[in-house]
């Protein structure tokens, strides 16, 4: 049987004792049934489960009536009575067999027949959030979002928008940030705020999304950080938005961006007080922060906003076969021709801005990777040398700047290089996986790869290209070009060197030494003492989303979906894919 609990979210029920028979399928423990999924963008709506493990599964209609039905009393005959009772349509009792042990049970949704757990494989894609350690509890993280909710009432939303308005018009048309970047260049003290300062506003960011998904009626879980592409994130675990309406999921996506507006006007109000300079030059950081959230790409708020918008909750899992299906001749993907036509329309220009974006920059990434290391370990190295004379002067606080510089320099190497061994292995995974038993696509496979791996050899194994980024060099998109037209010469790394020498803005043969080894005062990087920390930007509500496919049966469908925002300081049986995925809400910051 089910039972509504007060959260309105039906529940599986203790089967009554001495009513189940044996091999009667039964929900497993925790597993939550939603229903159907509002604002859906799919001609037929999908239905809506929670496994334990926080991801939602979207199920055909068919599929979900099973569930709601295996309560442990009902056998497999009962169920395809009730069933075919519901759907005005005969369901056998094989039919009913063939969902839950084909479908079903695999995804962790009813027991395995001896009654034991089964344990589902959760996905784990290229664009989550990694690493995650959670810190605030989720019942914790209720209170939080409760205390903070009140601030979603629409007078109060409206006052912070018109304020917002008020304070860009008088900070960027009248007063300016030049005061504020100078004071706080000027006195390494600063730095050490601003940073404090921006950590602590991607923190609350996350806190926006939590009270955004608890104004709608929704239950924010457990709050953290993690590793998000090649930045540290704070992130909040909002996968319970999903059973809410459009709206409501759409203020759980934009809470975060809207809680950087009110710290905005906090730190204007703090100003207005005490005229601190260096105040406003972190105002202009939480523009930045907001700008960058918003961006479609990957799992920032602005991904999830387009998959709230359109009602496909599982963008990035559809990427493939849109693509396939763009090809003239091929058949469209049931992935695709399941959207309502409007929205295919609008995944596809999705899909078709961002997949050459994606592998733009990370082509980009991979060719530029030795002068990214090379410029950080230079940085490193100066950052070390300027610390330890703090210290040794006797100024404990450019000491303690300064180690912060090297926490900030240091976190995002790390990170880039586990994101290109993490990229490197899912490849051959997949190259290997994907080929068996076909030697010909194996063949070609492994050839394109050997190709790849020689034409990153040339960039990667010159010692020449692991020189640092000069203050001359541009990095622009004819820079990018011109690096991947002379990669296999071994020099694409150096490209935006060349253009900066024939621009006559960079001697060709300028040393590439450390200050105080002759390289030019404009080519010298500031003490770290003095060094600005970058803005904080947000990346995924992974609430925590993690799409991902599954085997299927004919006539139902299946999807889940865990969400998740985040924040990173210093993300049928008709033959229909099954997808998983977890919403988060994700802030990053980035040096």
């Amino acid at each position: 049987m089910v039972v509504t609990g007060q959260d309105g979210v039906e529940q599986a029920a203790a089967p009554r004792e001495g009513a189940a028979g044996e091999g009667a399928p039964r929900l497993a423990e925790d597993v939550q049934l939603i229903g159907e999924y509002e604002g859906s963008g799919f001609k037929e709506p999908p239905s809506l489960v929670r496994r334990p493990d926080g991801q939602v599964i979207q199920l055909s209609p068919l599929l979900y009536l099973v569930a709601k039905h295996a309560d442990g009393s009902n056998d497999y005959a009962a169920i395809a009575d009730l069933v075919g009772t519901e759907i005005r349509r005969q369901v056998s009792t094989d039919n009913v067999r063939l969902l839950v042990e084909e479908k079903l049970r695999p995804l962790g949704v009813l027991v395995a027949a001896d009654g034991s757990r089964v344990e589902a494989k959760k996905l784990d894609p290229l664009l989550a959030l990694k690493f995650r350690a959670a810190v605030i509890p989720e019942r914790a993280s209720k209170v939080v979002a409760a205390v903070f909710k009140p601030l979603f009432l629409p007078p109060v939303l409206l006052a912070a928008l018109v304020g917002l308005g008020l304070v860009d018009a008088w900070l960027f048309l009248h007063h300016g940030v030049a005061q504020g970047m100078r004071e706080t260049l000027y006195q390494p003290g600063m730095i050490l705020l601003v940073f404090g300062v921006v950590v602590l506003s991607a923190a609350f960011h996350e806190v926006g999304h939590a009270a955004g998904c608890s104004y709608g009626g929704g239950e924010p879980g457990k709050m953290g950080c993690g590793l998000y592409l090649a930045w540290p994130a704070f992130y909040t675990d909002v996968t319970d938005a999903y059973r809410l309406g459009r709206i409501a999921r759409l203020r759980t996506d934009l809470g975060g961006v809207y809680f950087n507006v009110l710290i905005i006007l906090a730190l204007i109000g703090v100003y207005a007080i005490t005229g601190f300079e260096a105040l406003l030059l972190i105002v202009v950081f939480q523009h930045a922060e907001i700008v960058h959230q918003l961006l479609p790409l990957v799992r920032l708020d602005g991904y999830y906003i387009v998959a709230d918008l359109t009602g496909v909750p599982d963008l990035f899992s559809r990427i493939k076969p849109i693509l396939v299906s763009a090809v003239p001749g091929k058949k469209a993907d049931e992935r695709v021709t399941v959207l309502k036509p409007w929205v295919r329309v609008a995944v596809t220009v999705w899909v078709l801005i961002v997949v050459p974006l994606l592998l733009f920059q990370l082509f980009m990434l991979l060719i530029h990777l030795p002068r990214i290391l090379g410029t950080g370990w230079d940085s490193l190295q100066q950052q070390w040398d300027a610390t330890t004379r703090a210290f040794g002067s006797g100024e404990a606080l450019g000491g303690v700047a300064g180690m912060v510089q090297l926490l900030v320099v240091a976190l995002p190497l790390v990170a880039i290089v586990l994101l290109v061994v993490r990229l490197v292995q899912t490849v051959l995974k997949k190259l290997w996986t994907r080929t068996e038993d076909k030697p010909v696509q194996r063949v070609g496979g492994v050839a394109v790869a050997l190709g790849a791996a020689v034409l990153l050899a040339m960039a990667w194994i010159p010692s020449d290209n692991y020189e640092p980024i000069r203050r001359a060099e541009r990095g622009t998109f004819s820079d990018g070009f011109s690096a991947v037209r002379s990669v296999s010469g071994g020099r694409g790394p150096l490209a935006s060197r060349r253009a900066a020498v024939q621009r006559g803005e960079l001697d060709e043969g300028a040393p590439s030494a450390r200050p105080g080894s002759g390289r030019s005062g404009a080519d010298i990087a500031p003490d770290p003492s003095r060094n600005l920390p970058a803005p904080s930007t947000s990346l995924p509500a992974d609430g925590t989303r993690t799409p991902g496919t599954a085997a299927t049966v004919p006539k139902s469908s299946t999807t889940s979906i865990p969400r998740t925002t985040s924040t990173s300081t210093t993300t049928s049986t008709t033959g229909r894919p099954t997808t998983t995925t977890t919403r988060q809400g994700t802030t990053t910051t980035q040096p």
